[in-house]
Formats: C-alpha cells, structure tokens, sequence
C-alpha cells in the first residue's frame, strides 16, 4: 500500500507543477508523462498474461516476463526523460532572458522530445506484440494505451519543432527536422498500424462510429 500511494502522490504532485503558471515543467515533461500513462496499462496486461498459469508466447524469442521487463526499462527511462525536460527547458529559460549560450542550451532541449518519439516507438511495438496474444477482455486497456501514446508522440512533435524554430544556421534546422521526422513518422506508421489491429481484435465487439 506504501508504494501505491507514493505513486499516487508523485503524480498527482506532477499534474499540481504541471498546472503552475511558469515555463517548466511543459509540454514535453507532459508527453513523457503521456507515454508513461500508456506504459503503465501496458504493463498491466503483460502482467495479467506473465501472471497466467497457461500462457502462450508473446512471440518465439520473447516471453511474456521478458516483455514485462522492457516495459518496465522503458517506463524508467521516460520518467527520467520527464526529468530531463525540466531541466533542459529552465536552462533554455535562462539562456534566452540573460543572452547566454542559447545553441547549446537548445540542443540540450531538442533532445527530450527526439528520445520520447523514438522510446515510445520502441512502447508501440511492445503494444503490438501484447495485443497480439493478449486475451480478448484486455484489448480495451492496450487500445487506451496506444491513444496515450499516441498523444505523447504528436505532443513531443509539437515541442521539438517550436525548439527547433531557435536553432540559427537553416541548413542545421533542415538536418535536425529530417532526422527527427523519420523517427516521428515511423512511430506515427506503427501507431497506426497497431491501432488498426487491436480494433480488428474486436470485431466481435459494437463499436460507435468515429
């Protein structure tokens, strides 16, 4: 019980930082939190499943107590990506009101969103791979997921291009967008995609139309 409510209180206490009218934290910290949301409902099935006394593979060379462990490595990373945000930006904050190193300290800020898009594409294959094997009840839940990290990637899109917009030499800008849109557009592929096959799952299911 301890350990529930200590994170209970940590995010509840992000969403009260997160509501405060100064820069940081913002919108990238709220994409990582995004992903971790999406994360956490995939984690729940991988347990049920793990949890299973019969219990089919994820795939041939996966198990499910392996994809519970990548899920759970991924979660980490992106609440230190959260963490990483913060910090970043309150620098960039800085560097622009007082003139100092404003390059370096972008850099510094592009970086979040660019490793948020790319480790929620490595969530989304995970989610491909649990909707596939899942059972059939759990397949509402991973489809909650994929919307949350769904949003974390146009949401992580949204903050490295207005960072991006403070980077000078125009020919670096170009180089630094085509980079990032390759991982964005194939995180938005496989959303997608995933999204596609888990709604195929419930077929048997009414479903409003959209």
């Amino acid at each position: 019980m301890p350990e529930k409510a200590a994170k209970g209180d940590e995010m509840d206490s992000f969403l009260e930082e997160l509501a405060q009218p100064r820069p940081d934290p913002g919108g990238g910290a709220a994409a990582a939190y995004g992903a971790r949301l999406g994360l956490a409902l995939l984690e729940k099935v991988v347990q049920l499943e793990a949890n299973r006394r019969l219990k089919p593979p994820i795939e041939s060379s996966l198990t499910w107590e392996e994809a519970l462990s990548r899920v759970r490595q991924l979660a980490a990373y992106l609440g230190k990506l959260q963490e990483n945000d913060v910090e970043a930006y309150s620098q960039l904050a800085t560097a622009r009101a007082s003139g100092g190193d404003l390059a370096t300290a972008v850099q510094r800020a592009l970086e979040p969103p660019r490793q948020i898009v790319r480790q929620t594409g490595e969530a989304l294959e995970l989610l491909a791979l649990a909707g596939g094997r899942c059972q059939l009840h759990l397949v509402s839940d991973l489809l909650v997921a994929g919307e949350f990290l769904g949003a974390a990637l146009a949401g992580a899109y949204h903050i490295f291009c207005a960072n991006l917009r403070l980077i000078t030499p125009e020919e670096t800008r170009k180089a630094l967008k085509l980079e990032f849109c390759q991982d964005y557009q194939k995180g938005e592929n496989l959303l997608h995609l995933v999204k596609a096959a888990l709604v195929a799952r419930e077929n048997g299911f009414a479903r409003c139309d959209r």
